[in-house]
């Protein structure tokens, strides 16, 4: 009965330790949680029940921290997405010069910019988060609530090329590299989506995943064979 306790014990603890990490395989201590999954279960196999027990123990205080682990890798990269974000709405504020026509909200925005940069350059992604939301909010909307101050320079003539794209927030058909390198005004050919990669890749919230990309980041296109481009899509 005692050997039949310990058992049913020892596979709990494993199960229990298997269960945070699925999701992030290649942390190291995901890696520890496994192997020492393995001894526990080898050991178990083998009749010795507190050499198992033991090795389940240290089994679920790997798997405990490659949970937190992986919790503050999420948290890292939903900061950066939201800086990203709020980076790319103040980066066109500016250059449609939002300032100088609605300068309450353009120096509002600012300050949460500032606040959310410093904390997330400090790592202190979850209070960062907040100060970049709230620059996208202000933001959001500028080009409809200040048309007059916040026109896009420069506009394209028709069909004409231009020099930058704004991506856009479409639920049934998501903007991707692809796509816009499609459009008449940017390639007309998908297949051109890397020179697009290349050229903007330190925008991205993930900078080596060219299939991530949100609302609000601001594309350039560079020309393919010298041909003349201006404005913003």
């Amino acid at each position: 009965m005692k050997k039949q306790y310990l058992a049913i014990v020892l596979l709990f603890l494993l199960s229990e330790a298997g269960l945070p990490a699925q999701s992030l395989e290649n942390n190291e201590y995901y890696k520890k949680s496994v192997e020492y999954a393995g001894r526990s279960q080898q050991a178990l196999d083998e009749g010795a029940y507190s050499e198992a027990t033991e090795y389940a123990l240290q089994s679920q205080e790997y798997a405990a921290r490659s949970k937190q682990y992986i919790e503050e890798m999420l948290l890292a990269y939903r900061a950066r997405s939201a800086y990203v974000a709020a980076k790319a709405r103040m980066d066109l504020a500016a250059r449609v010069n939002l300032r100088s026509r609605a300068a309450a909200v353009y120096d509002e925005a600012a300050a949460y910019f500032k606040s959310a940069e410093t904390r997330f350059n400090a790592r202190e992604y979850e209070s960062s988060i907040p100060d970049s939301k709230k620059v996208v909010e202000l933001l959001l909307n500028f080009e409809t609530l200040y048309p007059a101050q916040a026109a896009q320079p420069g506009p394209p003539p028709a069909n004409g090329p231009a020099a930058f794209y704004e991506v856009k927030l479409n639920l049934k058909q998501r903007d991707c590299l692809w796509r816009i390198a499609e459009y008449d005004f940017v390639y007309g050919d998908p297949r051109q989506w890397p020179r697009l990669y290349d050229a903007n890749k330190d925008k991205f919230p993930q900078p080596d995943n060219p299939h991530l990309i949100v609302p609000g980041m601001i594309l350039t296109i560079p020309s393919i064979k010298g041909e003349e481009r201006s404005g913003t899509r």
